[in-house]
């Protein structure tokens, strides 16, 4: 028995948009699991779609993607059956069970009579929040799926088998088993990207001693993505000099027990002799020598995105095994004494060519920061500052010695220049600097603070409970003035030059007098702010969003006289990004990502597919171009015209949020997963970090060293430890 079910969560707690549970049942085992935060209006048309498709014999192949659980559901017709198979991208990538056959006509009954369900649970409990869009492709599947079918036998393909033995030992070598001809009748009928590469075959590890150490079953091009994944996890072990690694390569087993020092490998309880820069360079060697034969087998799959990043991602670890070259000594002669930077600004490398790699060593870690998934990292002229809900403290960039700590019951507020403020029931304190005791203290009326402190013109602005805004003199301590926002649940705090910007969820953005707090002016709005004001000149943009409705809005940051409103179809769209008469924000558009350029006058001059995978995206400002980056890691230059300059794939599991991309020294930092400096030329990657899938924040100073902070609370410093230039000749 067949059967599609959607979970019944999202009736009883209404979302904008619903999410719940999608499972597929075969005789009450569900070929779908950890699919269960799904957002529905996007998931149920899209299965329905896949199954009218194959139904009506419009197509032979189709796909259906569930991004919160990193599974990719195939369907390849096959005369009166539908062949299904699930695919896992994340660690490990795999199937997550062998191909099963279902009955077609069985399969199109479940899929019509799930899609007839979803259709009228929609009318009745949530009738707005099915787009248009998405009610059309539900619609127009249903009545393919209604409509009778004949489908004529085919005849058989021409099977294809190619065997590739290892080029080197060790080495990996793979087979392809198509007996089915995916390779060449998905990519020519334009079938989906990964569903074209999911070709039977195995790949295999050879070994000096052992033609066949490990093998594993399953299409090879899932299993030389885990390995190229591992191998970059793997480097990263022998550059920081461990001992010892372990790993089941790609997943499957035994495990692998790497000796590192003694150049040694314990696999099946046998003792071979294995160095670990080797095996790297086989497992990248692999997916090399995969993208080749599977290109040589069909020329259209050389454009294929999956078969780009997995190409993309083997050529970048295979130029960073080797060996850095120590950059060379300057001349002994008396430098003249210079004036120290600004933690701004930061000048290029100095390279007699053009820069090919970088090496980032280990500086210092701190640990147990309090409240990493509402704290702020933020680079003081002197100091790394951290502030957060219930503590704010200081370290020094060289050693991560603790300069200063500051706690308190109600709240505590940091700046970037090292003022804090420090809450209690009674009373509020001031501090500057690491200076042992408070600055000034004054009476409290009990209301939380922080972590946000901003300071202009002699004034420390902060928010209370998230919605008050407050200023204190910065040097006696007295409350200048406060604004407390009716029906508000959240503000957001900004200055611009004279005024200070409070932003709420009411839909009301006020514009306050800096030294008075006076408001005056208020702007309305029909939606909530989801930000702090951007400026934009002497003007500035803010975001506004509710559901899937979002805008933006430009405003005289003087007089709060409101110049255009913008409304744009994009989902989780991104903080905008204003580059002289031009404004760039991020988003989803029909789950693509998007960037869209829009002038001062309102107009859109053009919009692009980004090709980076899911949202939420962060924008920086290149010279003549804009940088976009995922929280997959993933990043893409834009030039002026709307022109892709060069993409950089996913780096990793995905982050909770997307974070800031970051410029020091002519080099671009992409946060994701794995960290990479990147060259904003050429987008070629001058070297990674691994940070983790919980990376919070990171920051990077005039040095190029780097800092970042994982949702466990620990700050870790990078310094640039060796650069590598290619010199032409």
């Amino acid at each position: 028995m067949i059967r599609f079910r959607i979970g019944h969560r999202w009736k009883r707690e209404p979302a904008d948009p619903p999410h719940d549970s999608v499972a597929l049942e075969l005789d009450g085992v569900n070929l779908l699991p950890g699919a269960v935060e799904e957002s529905l209006v996007e998931t149920v048309p899209a299965l329905v779609e896949a199954v009218a498709a194959l139904h009506s014999g419009g197509r032979r192949l189709a796909q259906v993607s569930l991004p919160e659980a990193h599974l990719e559901l195939v369907l390849r017709r096959s005369g009166a059956d539908i062949e299904l198979q699930v695919a896992s991208l994340s660690r490990p990538a795999r199937l997550l069970r062998p191909p099963l056959r279902l009955d077609a006509e069985e399969l199109a009954e479940a899929a019509l009579e799930c899609g007839r369900a979803f259709r009228e649970d929609m009318a009745r409990v949530a009738p707005r929040r099915l787009t248009e869009p998405h009610r059309q492709v539900l619609e127009r599947a249903l009545e393919q799926l209604e409509e009778p079918t004949h489908h004529r036998e085919e005849p058989r393909p021409e099977p294809f088998t190619r065997r590739v033995a290892p080029p080197a030992l060790p080495g990996f070598g793979f087979a392809l088993d198509d007996t089915d001809d995916v390779l060449r009748r998905s990519a020519r009928e334009k079938g989906p990207a990964l569903a074209s590469l999911l070709c039977p075959g195995e790949v295999w590890l050879a070994l000096p001693e052992r033609p066949v150490a490990w093998r594993a079953p399953g299409p090879p091009f899932l299993t030389a993505l885990e390995l190229a994944r591992q191998a970059a996890d793997l480097a990263r072990a022998v550059e920081l000099g461990e001992s010892r690694y372990g790993l089941e390569p790609a997943g499957v087993r035994p495990e692998m027990s790497l000796d590192l020092k003694a150049g040694e490998a314990r696999l099946g309880g046998v003792t071979l002799p294995l160095q670990g820069e080797a095996l790297v360079a086989a497992m990248y060697h692999l997916g090399q020598a995969l993208a080749v034969a599977l290109s040589e087998r069909e020329r259209s799959l050389a454009s294929n995105p999956y078969l780009v990043e997995l190409t993309e991602r083997c050529r970048e670890g295979l130029s960073h095994l080797r060996g850095a070259v120590q950059p060379p000594q300057q001349g002994a002669a008396v430098m003249p004494a210079r004036m120290a930077p600004s933690p701004g600004a930061s000048r290029p490398l100095k390279v007699p060519g053009r820069l090919r790699r970088l090496r980032f060593e280990n500086l210092w870690e701190q640990r147990k920061l309090t409240a990493a998934d509402e704290g702020r990292l933020m680079m003081g002229r002197q100091s790394l500052v951290y502030s957060s809900p219930q503590m704010a403290c200081a370290f020094d960039r060289k050693t991560g010695k603790q300069l200063w700590r500051r706690a308190a019951t109600h709240g505590v507020a940091a700046s970037v220049d090292g003022y804090s403020l420090a809450a209690s029931a009674v009373r509020v304190c001031g501090f500057q600097g690491k200076g042992a005791g408070a600055r000034w203290l004054h009476d409290h009326d009990g209301l939380r603070i922080g972590p946000t402190l901003l300071r202009q013109d002699g004034l420390l602005l902060t928010l209370s409970d998230d919605r008050t805004a407050l200023a204190f003199n910065e040097v006696t301590g007295r409350e200048m003035w406060r604004l407390a926002p009716p029906r508000t649940r959240r503000s957001h705090l900004t200055i611009q030059a004279h005024r200070a910007l409070l932003a709420t969820d009411s839909g009301y953005l006020y514009g306050l007098d800096l030294a008075d707090g006076q408001v005056r002016f208020r702007v309305s709005a029909t939606l909530p702010f989801l930000g702090p004001p951007v400026p934009w000149g002497r003007r500035f943009v803010a975001t506004l969003g509710q559901g899937s409705h979002f805008a933006l809005l430009l405003s005289d940051a003087h007089s709060g006289e409101s110049a255009w409103t913008f409304e744009m179809s994009l989902a989780l769209p991104s903080t905008p990004l204003p580059s002289g008469k031009r404004l760039y924000i991020a988003g989803e558009l029909e789950g693509e990502g998007v960037l869209l350029c829009v002038d001062s006058s309102g107009q859109t001059r053009w919009q692009r597919v980004l090709h980076l995978g899911p949202g939420p995206f962060a924008l920086a400002r290149l010279p003549g171009a804009v940088l976009v980056t995922s929280a997959l890691g993933a990043a893409a230059r834009v030039n002026e015209e709307g022109e892709v300059d060069w993409r950089v794939g996913a780096a990793g599991e995905q982050l909770t949020r997307a974070l800031q991309p970051l410029i020091s020294r002519g080099v671009v930092l992409v946060p994701g997963e794995r960290v990479r400096a990147v060259d904003p030329n050429s987008g070629h990657v001058l070297a990674e970090v691994r940070a983790g899938a919980g990376l919070m924040a990171m920051q990077a100073d005039a040095q190029l060293n780097l800092y970042f902070l994982d949702e466990l609370g620990s700050l870790s410093a990078y310094r640039l430890g060796s650069h590598f230039a290619v010199v032409g000749g």
